[in-house]
């Protein structure tokens, strides 16, 4: 047997989606190990919650449900489960990623043999639909995908943490960040993964790992995804990495795959919305702090 293959893992699924619960367990319990634990963080009214399909490979005992009995936060689940999980290693997986054992496998040993924060690929499934004349290959990330001609980096939608490292570095998610109600606030991953490094851990990227996300139709809108780039902007501010990220954006959307006069359309339409987003949340950060006399010294 390859060391770490039967790694014990809890497998977290954080959702503020009732409709989206059910199949993420569905997709989990197809590719779940026999030693590990499920934990689902629904981060919704209690009321709301959906029930939890059963599975004979995913037997009651092995699955732990905890409500936030209102929306807290993506960033603010992730630590809850870095919490109250069964065990020192965790995964955590979107609720429309559709995981395979192989790539959990690979997780399992990274995990076993040193690592202390690991990822996949993640590539963009479009569930039968055309891909837009506005979204290239340099646009993917604003779905959570990687480019399939990039190498991949460690992104939230399927990664794995040794959550007693973290907590020895003195390292959890950034609750300014990541999704909050309607908002598409990010970046809690990214910084996770930046802070976890600096701080002397190992990462490792799987490059060989793939697992797939499953895009519904609304997403593949130039409104959404101008929306999500606004929010990259507000996001980049409030981890203090504005300019840092406004050209870590330009040289992605202009990456793309398709004709340069498109792409170069492109880059520019997408960063500017970037940009606003980062005026935006600088002006509204400084309201915040013309509203509050106290000390600024930890803003």
């Amino acid at each position: 047997m390859t060391l770490g293959a039967d790694l014990p893992l809890t497998i977290v699924i954080c959702s503020n989606r009732p409709d989206s619960l059910p199949g993420a367990v569905a997709r989990t319990a197809a590719a779940i190990g026999p030693r590990d634990r499920l934990l689902i963080i629904a981060d919704m009214p209690t009321q709301q919650l959906p029930p939890v399909p059963e599975s004979s490979s995913l037997p009651p005992s092995c699955v732990r449900v905890i409500c936030n009995d209102e929306n807290q936060g993506l960033a603010y689940s992730r630590n809850k489960a870095m919490k109250e999980a069964a065990t020192r290693h965790v995964v955590f997986l979107d609720d429309d990623i559709v995981p395979t054992a192989e790539a959990l496998t690979q997780m399992r040993v990274a995990l076993a043999t040193g690592a202390h924060v690991t990822g996949t690929r993640i590539t963009a499934h479009l569930q039968g639909r055309r891909r837009p004349w506005f979204l290239t290959s340099g646009q993917l990330h604003y779905l959570g995908s990687h480019a399939p001609t990039w190498p991949a980096t460690i992104w939230g939608g399927s990664f794995a943490i040794d959550s007693e490292h973290a907590r020895l570095l003195g390292v959890a998610f950034d609750e300014r960040l990541g999704r909050i109600g309607t908002s598409l606030t990010s970046a809690e991953d990214t910084t996770f993964v930046r802070e976890m490094t600096a701080r002397g851990a190992t990462a490792t990227v799987l490059h060989d790992a793939e697992v797939r996300h499953l895009i519904p139709a609304h997403r593949l809108t130039l409104a959404y995804l101008l929306r999500r780039a606004f929010w990259q902007g507000r996001s980049e501010t409030r981890r203090n990495d504005a300019r840092r990220g406004i050209r870590k954006e330009w040289d992605r959307n202009r990456s793309g795959d398709g004709a340069r006069p498109l792409r170069d359309v492109l880059a520019v339409l997408y960063t500017a919305s970037v940009l606003i987003g980062v005026c935006w949340e600088a002006i509204t950060w400084r309201w915040a702090g013309a509203a509050d006399p106290g000390p600024r010294g930890d803003r």
